[in-house]
């Protein structure tokens, strides 16, 4: 179970990254930081009984991703998942229900560094590494 995060914490966050704390911007954020798992923001908005458009809360999510303050994912599904930018970490997804999964492991130490030499890139910012199966609910 995730832990709530206070009102005052979240209106805290967004003025740290610079970020005007417009009570949309709260709710949505607070929404974000309720959710179990990567959202889409249509899900979203319906949380918020629709007090907010698609095009501004896609913005929001946006800047919310460029501050640093949430993750963007794209898990095969075509369309983007947010959730709050924690701890890094990765996600099982089930091919079946949909149900994703956060897996605190990650790639051994030091693969970044073999990536930017295969690749020749100058840099190796971040990785996306995902796993897709079955749930437990829908194998039986």
């Amino acid at each position: 179970m995730k832990a709530q995060v206070a009102h005052d914490d979240l209106v805290d966050m967004l003025r740290r990254v610079g970020i005007r704390a417009t009570r949309q911007r709260v709710a949505l954020l607070t929404i974000l930081a309720r959710a179990q798992g990567p959202v889409a923001v249509e899900e979203i908005t319906r949380a918020g009984r629709q007090a907010f458009d698609l095009t501004t809360a896609y913005r929001t999510f946006d800047a919310f991703v460029l501050a640093g303050i949430a993750r963007r994912i794209e898990l095969a599904q075509g369309r983007a998942l947010y959730e709050l930018a924690t701890e890094h970490h990765h996600h099982a997804v089930c091919t079946t229900c949909g149900t994703i999964a956060d897996i605190d492991a990650c790639l051994p130490r030091g693969i970044d560094a073999r990536v930017k030499k295969l690749s020749g890139f100058a840099s190796i910012d971040d990785h996306s590494l995902e796993f897709f199966g079955t749930c437990t609910s829908c194998a039986t």
